[in-house]
C-alpha cells in the first residue's frame, strides 16, 4: 500500500453500507443482535467481562464452494468438519482441507525380445504398467480441491 493510504477506508465503507468482512472477529452480541440471531455460536462464542461475544466466519485465505444440500456434487461432504474444525458436520460454514484424488496413469514398457547380430532387434515386447497413488503425508479422497469452506451465495436486497 503507497505511503499516506488509509487501508481502513475501504472497510469503513463496507461496513457504513451494512456489510461486514469474514475476518473472524469477535462482536457483542447486544450489539449485533439480529446477526447473532443467525449465527449464533457458530463459528464460536465467549464472555467477556458481562458481555455476551460471538465470532462471525473467518474466509482469509480460502476457496468458497456453494454448500452442497444433497445435490451430490460434493463427493465427501459427509466427512466435512464444522466451522471450529472438530467434529464431522455438513452444514454450512463447515471446513474441507485440501486433497488430491486418488489416481493413476498408466504408461507403456517396450523391452526388446532379443538382439540381432545383423543389425535390429529380433523383437520387442510391450507391457503396459501404471503410476502410484500420492504417499503420505499427501490427503487423498474422490476429488482433487484446494482447502475450501461451504457457503451459501447472498445478496443484500436493502
Amino acid at each position: 500500500m503507497a505511503a499516506g493510504t488509509n487501508a481502513e477506508a475501504p472497510i469503513c465503507y463496507i461496513e457504513a453500507q451494512g456489510w461486514m468482512l469474514c475476518d473472524g472477529r469477535y462482536l457483542r452480541a447486544a450489539a449485533y443482535p439480529e446477526l447473532y440471531a443467525v449465527l449464533g455460536g457458530l463459528y464460536g462464542e465467549r464472555n467477556s467481562t458481562a458481555d455476551l461475544e460471538f465470532r462471525i466466519p473467518d474466509y482469509r485465505g480460502l476457496f468458497l464452494r456453494g454448500f452442497d444440500a444433497g445435490a451430490g456434487m460434493d463427493p465427501d461432504a459427509k466427512r466435512r468438519l464444522d466451522p471450529t474444525g472438530n467434529n464431522v458436520a455438513n452444514v454450512v460454514g463447515s471446513l474441507q482441507c485440501d486433497a488430491l484424488q486418488v489416481h493413476a496413469h498408466p504408461y507403456e514398457i517396450t523391452t526388446p525380445a532379443g538382439i540381432s547380430q545383423q543389425g535390429s532387434a529380433a523383437g520387442t515386447s510391450i507391457s503396459s504398467k501404471s503410476t502410484c497413488s500420492p504417499e503420505n503425508p499427501a490427503r487423498t479422497a474422490l476429488e482433487t480441491r484446494p482447502k475450501n469452506v461451504a457457503v451459501n451465495y447472498l445478496i443484500k436486497f436493502r
